[in-house]
C-alpha cells in the first residue's frame, strides 16, 4: 500500500507537470521529457526556496534557479552544443552546480558527474569513453581537465565555476544566453542519454553506465516508492557523483522540496548543525559515514525531523543499526543497490528480517542463476542475481564488450552478486561474485572473513584482499585497523577465524594499517588495499601464524 501511495503522489505531480508543459510549449504529452517536468516544477512554485548552502547561509528560489538554468541552456545551444553532446560536472557542492545539472536535462546533454578529487590519470582514461564537449568545474580541477583533453587529442569548453573570467555568468554573456522564450530541446528520449554514471571503481577500472531519458523518470519514481510521506526538506550530503545526490537534486522540483547542502567540508559536527538548523525530512547515509556521525550526534542532535533515511553503499552491521535506532524514530531503509540499478529494487520495511535486502519489487523480474547458467528454484539456494526492468541502465558507454558481459540479449542484468531467498521470499545478499578468492581450489568469501574479524573488540575495521601465489592460485591477506592503537596478538585473530570457519581458508597473513582507504562514496577501496598488501608483503610486514 505504501509503495502504491508514494508512486501515486509523485505520479500525480508528474502528470500535472506533463500536461502544463505540453500546453505551454504546444507539444504532445508523449514528447514531454524530464527536463520539461523539472522546469514546470520550479515554475509551479517560483517563490519557494529551491536550495540552501549551509556554509554561506545563501539560499535561492525556484525562479532564480530556473532563470539561470534556462539562460545557460540557451547559451549552450548558441555555443553549438546539440542534444547528445556530453557534459561533465566536476565540483564540490555549491549553489552553482545545479545550474548546469538542470541545463543538461533541458537541452538533452548527457551529464556525467565526476568527483573533484579524481586524479589526472583516471581522467585521461575516462575521456576516450565520454568525449565531453563541455566541462563545468572548480578552478582546482582546471589543469587536470586540460591535461585529459590534450592527452586524448580532444577539444572542449571549460567553464570554471569559481573564476569570474570564465564562470557561468561569463559563459552566458559570451554566448548571449537568455531565459526569455527558451524552450527545452526535443529529442528521442529512448535514444538520448540523460546520465552517464561512473561505477565506483573499488574492484576494477571505472565503467560508464548509460541512463536514457525515458528510463530516468521511472528510476526517480522507484527511488521514492518506499517513502509515502511528504518531504519538505532534503539534505544532500554527498557530491553530485553519488546516486543519492543525483536523485535528490532532480527530485526537489518534482516533489516540491527544498534541498540543503554544504559548500564547506562536511564533518560529522557540521551534519549535526545542519540537521538542528534546517530540520530535514530525509537524507542518505553510508554505514561508514553513519558510524562517524553517531560518535558526535547521540547527545547533540535532534533527529525527530526525519521521516525516512536511506542507508546504503555497503553492509550494515546490527550494533550500528541498533545504536542509530535508539536515537532516531525515522523509517530506516537499508538499501541494496548498484550504480547500474539506479534505485532500490527490493521492498524493504520494518518487518524485513535483519540481514535481508527485502522482497522483490513488483515492477522487476528476478531470478537466481547457478554456475552452469540454470535458474535455481526454491529457498536457501545461492546463485547470481539477475534482474529485468525498465528503470536502470541500458549499457556501458563505448564499451560493447562489457555491456554484452553484463546484459543479456533479452534484457536481463547480471548483477554479479550472489543471493539466496528464504521461504517467505526475502532475499539475502551473500557475496560479490567477483570478490571471491580462489585458494587451494576453494572459493573464499572476503566479506565473511571480515565480518568474523570485526567481532574482535580491538578491531575497528578489516579488509581481505587476494594477492597472486603460484602455490595456491590466490592468497588472502588481511588488512587490519586497530582501535586506538590497541595491541592485538595475531594468534587471537586466527583463532577467531578458525572457530567460525576452517582455518586453512586464511593462510596469507595480516598486516596493520592506521586506516583503510575509501572511495568518495565511503566504500573501502579494495584496489588500494591490494596495493598496500603487496607493499607490505614486499617489506616483510605481513604477519603469519602457524
Amino acid at each position: 500500500m505504501a509503495d502504491i501511495y508514494a508512486k501515486t503522489r509523485l505520479s500525480s505531480r508528474v502528470e500535472r507537470f506533463r500536461k502544463s508543459a505540453a500546453e505551454r510549449y504546444a507539444l504532445k504529452e508523449k514528447d514531454v521529457h524530464i527536463g520539461h517536468l523539472i522546469l514546470e516544477g520550479m515554475l509551479d512554485a517560483p517563490d519557494m526556496i529551491c536550495q540552501i548552502d549551509f556554509t554561506t547561509e545563501q539560499e535561492e528560489t525556484n525562479k532564480s534557479v530556473a532563470d539561470r538554468a534556462r539562460s545557460l541552456a540557451s547559451a549552450m545551444v548558441n555555443a553549438g552544443l546539440k542534444p547528445g553532446d556530453p557534459a561533465i560536472i566536476m565540483s564540490n557542492n555549491n549553489l552553482d552546480i545545479c545550474i548546469p545539472y538542470f541545463a543538461c536535462h533541458f537541452g538533452g546533454y548527457p551529464m556525467c558527474a565526476i568527483d573533484p578529487s579524481c586524479g589526472p590519470n583516471d581522467l585521461i582514461r575516462l575521456f576516450p569513453y565520454i568525449f565531453p564537449k563541455i566541462v563545468f568545474c572548480q578552478k582546482a580541477c582546471e589543469d587536470k581537465i586540460k591535461e585529459a583533453f590534450k592527452a586524448n587529442n580532444l577539444e572542449g569548453t571549460i567553464v570554471i565555476l569559481d573564476d569570474k573570467e570564465s564562470n557561468l555568468e561569463a559563459f552566458v554573456k559570451k554566448y548571449n544566453g537568455t531565459q526569455v522564450n527558451y524552450r527545452p530541446a526535443l529529442f528521442d528520449q529512448s535514444k538520448t542519454t540523460a546520465w552517464l554514471m561512473l561505477t565506483s571503481g573499488t574492484t576494477g577500472l571505472p565503467k560508464v553506465a548509460i541512463i536514457p531519458f525515458d528510463t530516468l523518470l521511472n528510476g526517480v519514481q522507484n527511488w521514492w516508492s518506499p517513502f509515502p510521506e511528504s518531504c519538505d526538506v532534503i539534505m544532500a550530503m554527498a557530491t553530485l557523483q553519488w546516486v543519492s545526490s543525483l536523485l535528490y537534486f532532480i527530485s526537489g522540483p518534482l516533489k516540491g522540496s527544498t534541498r540543503v547542502q554544504s559548500s564547506g567540508p562536511l564533518t560529522p559536527m557540521k551534519i549535526v548543525e545542519i540537521i538542528n538548523k534546517y530540520k530535514p525530512n530525509t537524507t542518505a547515509f553510508t554505514p561508514f559515514l553513519l558510524g562517524h556521525f553517531l560518535n558526535v550526534a547521540e547527545k547533540t542532535c535532534d533527529l525527530s525531523c526525519f521521516k525516512h533515511i536511506l542507508i546504503g553503499g555497503s553492509a550494515m552491521e546490527k550494533p550500528l543499526l541498533d545504536r542509530f535506532r535508539k536515537i532516531c524514530d525515522a523509517f530506516l531503509y537499508l538499501a541494496y543497490g548498484m550504480t547500474e540499478l539506479l534505485a532500490p529494487i527490493f521492498d524493504f520495511n520494518d518487518e524485513t528480517p535483519f540481514g535481508s535486502t527485502g522482497k522483490p519489487q513488483s515492477q522487476y523480474e528476478f531470478k537466481l542463476i547457478d554456475d552452469e547458467g540454470k535458474p535455481l528454484e526454491g529457498p536457501h539456494k545461492t546463485g547470481e542475481l539477475w534482474v529485468k526492468g525498465n528503470a536502470f541502465f541500458t549499457g556501458y558507454l563505448n564499451n560493447p564488450e562489457e555491456t554484452k558481459t553484463m546484459l543479456t540479449d533479452d534484457g536481463w542484468f547480471k548483477t554479479g552478486d550472489l543471493f539466496y531467498k528464504d521461504e517467505q521470499d526475502y532475499y539475502y545478499f551473500v557475496e560479490r561474485k567477483r570478490l571471491l578468492i580462489k585458494h587451494f581450489g576453494f572459493l573464499i568469501s572476503p566479506l565473511q572473513i571480515e565480518a568474523i574479524i570485526k567481532r574482535h573488540p580491538s578491531v575497528v575495521d578489516a579488509c581481505v584482499v587476494c594477492v597472486p601465489n603460484a602455490g595456491c592460485q590466490e592468497m588472502p591477506i588481511i588488512a587490519l585497523q586497530r582501535r586506538n592503537g590497541d595491541k592485538i596478538d595475531v594468534k587471537e585473530i586466527y583463532d577467531l577465524i578458525r572457530k567460525n570457519m576452517e582455518g586453512k581458508q586464511v593462510s596469507g597473513g595480516l598486516f596493520f594499517v592506521d586506516s583503510l582507504p575509501v572511495t568518495p562514496s565511503g566504500k573501502i577501496h579494495r584496489i588500494k588495499v591490494k596495493e598496500m598488501a603487496l607493499a607490505a608483503q614486499e617489506a616483510e610486514k605481513v604477519l603469519l601464524v602457524n
